[in-house]
């Protein structure tokens, strides 16, 4: 767990020294989905790690940080990742930047007496002050809590989780688009609806309150051609990824693409694309000056793409 927050730790510093990002005093509060959900299971982390103090059940309460920590590695940074590296909505990405920081300061405060050096080398670099052991122990902030969104953000991992097991056992890849989900019940968030979607990379959900089979949820395993042709310009995207890795690009260079190959995908998806990759123009062509290229055999046909970074 403690590996998962340095990494957590690690991946803020990264972000926020490349765009050279500094915490705001009184930041207006977050309307976002995630940063509302983390926040509120902030508060009730302290919520039970003071309960748990006061009661001098010191195992349960450091028995509370391994869950939150995954909360807040594998799904709050994963599920906004992408806010921190995309300037389309810059309010969108400060709020990404502040919720971490505030997340990660204030955590650094509660664990202080559990993880002494962690916590202090956490806090010290985030803030600039003395010491975390100088500061005041967080008290819980009510208005901060969200119950309703705790709970269903709990099912929408369950439904996440369970579809994914779905697409396992049926052995279709995650980057093959599927065209529907049927699942009991509702989710009454749109934005926790294209969680779902995205997560299991279906078109759409389908609500069915009145189920005969003992399942949960069910999948549409069907893959039409367009689908099909979507499911390649995925593979293609984790291929230019891979490739921007094995160049030594930084993760906020932008790009220019040259493809042979594959025509019809990277006509058809090119937006999508060109989006993922940081790429800022497509071309249908060898590159003369590309950094990096490589070929690849992608549904049985050769596939070639060319990098160069924009200076």
């Amino acid at each position: 767990a403690f590996r998962m927050l340095w990494n957590s730790y690690s991946f803020f510093t990264m972000y926020a020294s490349i765009d050279q990002w500094e915490p705001k005093q009184d930041a207006p509060a977050s309307e976002n989905i995630l940063d509302r959900w983390i926040l509120s299971e902030l508060q009730l982390l302290i919520h039970e790690v003071d309960g748990a103090m006061g009661r001098y059940e010191l195992s349960k309460a450091t028995r509370t940080f391994t869950p939150f920590i995954d909360n807040l590695s594998n799904w709050y940074i994963r599920r906004s990742r992408k806010r921190f590296w995309k300037s389309e909505d810059d309010s969108d990405k400060e709020n990404a930047y502040q919720t971490l920081y505030d997340v990660l300061v204030t955590l650094a405060k509660v664990m202080a007496p559990f993880t002494p050096f962690l916590a202090e080398e956490i806090y010290k670099n985030l803030t600039g002050e003395e010491s975390v052991h100088l500061a005041d122990y967080p008290t819980v902030d009510k208005n901060l809590i969200d119950l309703d969104l705790v709970s269903e953000m709990k099912a929408v991992r369950y439904i996440v989780s369970h579809g994914l097991e779905l697409r396992a056992k049926a052995g279709v890849k995650v980057r093959q688009p599927l065209s529907e989900i049927v699942i009991i019940g509702s989710i009454s968030q749109k934005e926790l609806e294209a969680v779902v979607l995205e997560e299991l990379n279906v078109k759409k959900i389908t609500i069915n309150t009145n189920w005969p089979e003992p399942e949960l949820m069910r999948l549409n395993t069907n893959i039409t051609p367009e689908l099909k042709l979507e499911g390649e310009g995925r593979e293609i995207i984790r291929a230019i990824q891979e490739g921007r890795k094995k160049a030594g690009f930084n993760v906020e260079d932008r790009i220019v693409l040259g493809y042979q190959g594959k025509e019809n995908v990277c006509e058809m998806f090119g937006d999508m694309i060109a989006k993922e990759v940081l790429a800022t123009e497509i071309k249908n062509d060898a590159l003369a000056d590309a950094e990096y290229h490589e070929t690849l055999t992608l549904e049985g046909a050769r596939f070639s793409f060319f990098l160069k970074r924009i200076k």
